[in-house]
């Protein structure tokens, strides 16, 4: 089965989550389609990070990802606090995603906001529509200032993230490869 970049973006929202006992015991189901995703270069990273979540007890996992996505603002997974900070400008960002979510007919279920990075990536997997995509995509290419906070903090969690940079500044080249899902066939 030949599968879409977006099939690695459900994966990296699965695993951004926060790491409960449903996370840590579907490590080994997460595992097996580790070998298919595309693009081929997030399968290390994601193959490091599941080590990394089998090879370490649960609580010392859960307390590093609360030290590093929940303490810190400055690595919180609220995307577009890396581009506003707090104040009316990333409030307009939270209102233009959340309406974009709408005019896909997508609803968060979550009371995380609109910028939350898992579920971010979790709607890209599936919303064939590269209209309601494009601002997704264009708010996650200000990554770069969260992944190179976590390589001080959270090194597994950086190099997880790296892969999806990549994406967020090649996904034009999805489109014109014919690679993204279209409605037709998603």
């Amino acid at each position: 089965m030949t599968r879409h970049p977006t099939d690695s973006l459900q994966v990296l929202s699965v695993l951004l989550n926060y790491p409960d006992d449903d996370l840590l015991g579907s490590l080994d189901e997460i595992s097996s389609v580790t070998d298919h995703l595309r693009p081929a270069e997030i399968r290390p990273a994601i193959r490091a990070f599941i080590d990394y979540l089998k090879t370490h007890p649960s609580i010392t996992v859960q307390e590093r990802y609360t030290a590093a996505f929940d303490i810190d603002p400055k690595t919180t997974m609220n995307m577009t606090y890396h581009a506003f900070g707090d104040n009316e400008k990333r409030a307009a960002a939270l209102a233009r995603l959340q309406h974009n979510y709408e005019q896909a007919g997508w609803t968060r279920i979550t009371g995380e906001l609109p910028d939350y990075l898992p579920m971010m990536l979790e709607f890209l997997s599936i919303c064939p529509h590269p209209a309601h995509t494009a601002p997704v995509w264009q708010c996650l290419q200000g990554m770069q200032p969260l992944v190179a906070r976590l390589e001080k903090k959270a090194p597994v969690y950086a190099a997880l993230l790296q892969p999806v940079i990549r994406m967020a500044t090649q996904r034009d080249a999805w489109v014109d490869n014919g690679d993204h899902p279209s409605p037709e066939n998603a």
